[in-house]
């Protein structure tokens, strides 16, 4: 017997769905519907104490109040952007629309700049308090974590919430249902509810609070499940059409719909979306950073020294797709050496027997990286104080900043990379800065 407050009947279709043809990955594919069916919450379970869970992530640098306040208008419509014109288009989630236009869904977004799990929890509190808030999307923007990991916190999250409400508002029971949305959330399309998690690909990690007592309400009547018939009336209850439960309704729907619209192409508008959501954030914090070096006095770092004029040197030659840009030997430990090639500027930086290629300008203001120091394992830019990890290209001061790092091997005593690479990089390329412009 499928609990009230689930989507009714869901396990027992995920088990059948299950139980056919099991396929050699089964042991993943039943993980899959586990973490599908963990979104339910089950009342009459013993439960221990939930402990507060920990962060999968780490805490983002704090930003000002300016900047944050710029961030979540841009995380907000990065969220817009995949309602109007993916889910409700296509009705992914038919209750989507309806329940913003009756202000049913109330969306906040959390800048986690601590690692304390307190805020979250006070998350839940002011959801709770609002029985009109139906749909509860806590975005949390530019962190990085797994989506299996990401699934986990949000699980223990809400386990953790609910036992704290439970005293209060829930009276004994247990207030929200839980959904993770993740960018990169894993889906098959070996059945209907397989493919749920492609649809919940959102730009950003979210947390989707939905209180259980619409869900009863929605799903009352709709069940499918076991019913009692008057022995006079069997004749009659056989006769009358029988239609599937709604859960199951939708997911099928959804799936007949991704098919329509070819599955690799709802993958392809879903990455497009989350990359164009990140380009926006770092637009935000690069804004901020221009603002705060235009302010006299504010700027932390000496007076930038000129800027490097020279042009970048070109690569030796290419040859069988690989281009060759300098002998080892003449590359000095831990000075930046700028080159170019496939018409991508790159700066090269040998540290011992390592040598790092990234991408030669700093995305702030263009300056190219031979003026960068090398600090421990890092690339900063003495203009603004920009700094890029070596190993990876991203920026520890800014958050969502980066440098393009590209894969790097000697051979017959050259540096060589790869031409199939800098084309590929080259093409997603939005063009900010010109070739040549050097704005400081």
């Amino acid at each position: 017997m499928s609990h009230p407050s689930d989507p009714p009947s869901a396990p027992r279709a995920l088990v059948a769905a299950a139980a056919g043809d099991v396929p050699d990955d089964a042991t993943a594919e039943l993980q899959r519907l586990r973490a599908i069916l963990a979104t339910m919450s089950c009342r009459g379970r013993p439960r221990a104490p939930c402990p507060p869970p920990r962060l999968p992530f780490d805490a983002l640098p704090p930003i000002p109040t300016e900047t944050r306040r710029a961030l979540e208008i841009a995380v907000l419509e990065s969220n817009d952007r995949y309602l109007d014109t993916f889910l409700e288009p296509h009705s992914f989630c038919p209750f989507s629309r309806g329940g913003r236009q009756r202000a049913q869904t109330l969306r906040l977004v959390h800048y986690a700049d601590t690692a304390d799990f307190a805020p979250f929890l006070a998350r839940i509190h002011e959801a709770a308090r609002d029985p009109s808030k139906l749909v509860i999307q806590v975005i949390v923007p530019m962190i990085e974590v797994s989506a299996e990991a990401w699934i986990r916190f949000c699980h223990e999250a809400t386990a953790a919430g609910n036992e704290v409400l439970r005293a209060g508002v829930g009276g004994g029971h247990d207030v929200f249902a839980v959904a993770p949305l993740h960018p990169a959330l894993r889906y098959t399309t070996t059945n209907p509810f397989a493919l749920i998690p492609l649809f919940r690909r959102t730009p950003d990690p979210t947390i989707q609070w939905v209180r259980l007592d619409a869900i009863e309400r929605l799903y009352a009547g709709r069940t499918g499940d076991t019913e009692y018939v008057d022995p006079d009336h069997v004749a009659a209850f056989l006769a009358r059409p029988r239609r599937n439960p709604l859960f199951e309704r939708i997911a099928q729907t959804n799936m007949k719909m991704a098919q329509r619209l070819g599955i690799p192409e709802v993958e392809r508008t879903l990455r497009e979306l989350a990359r164009t959501a990140q380009e926006r954030y770092a637009r935000v914090l690069l804004d901020d950073a221009v603002r705060v070096v235009a302010s006299p006095g504010r700027c932390p770092h000496r007076p930038a020294p000129a800027s490097d004029t020279s042009p970048p040197q070109p690569a030796l030659f290419e040859r069988d797709g690989r281009w060759a840009l300098a002998r080892v030997s003449e590359l000095e430990p831990r000075v930046p050496r700028r080159f170019v090639a496939a018409e991508v500027e790159v700066v090269a930086v040998r540290i011992g027997d390592t040598i790092h290629v990234l991408h030669g300008r700093c995305p702030h203001r263009n300056a190219p990286l031979t003026d960068a120091v090398v600090e421990e394992d890092r690339l900063v830019c003495p203009h603004h104080g920009w700094d890029f990890q070596l190993a990876s290209g991203r920026s520890e001061g800014v958050p969502g900043a980066s440098v393009a790092r590209f894969r790097e091997w000697t051979d017959d005593g050259l540096l060589w990379v790869d031409d199939a690479e800098l084309r590929a990089w080259r093409t997603t390329q939005v063009p900010v800065f010109q070739p040549g412009d050097d704005v400081l």
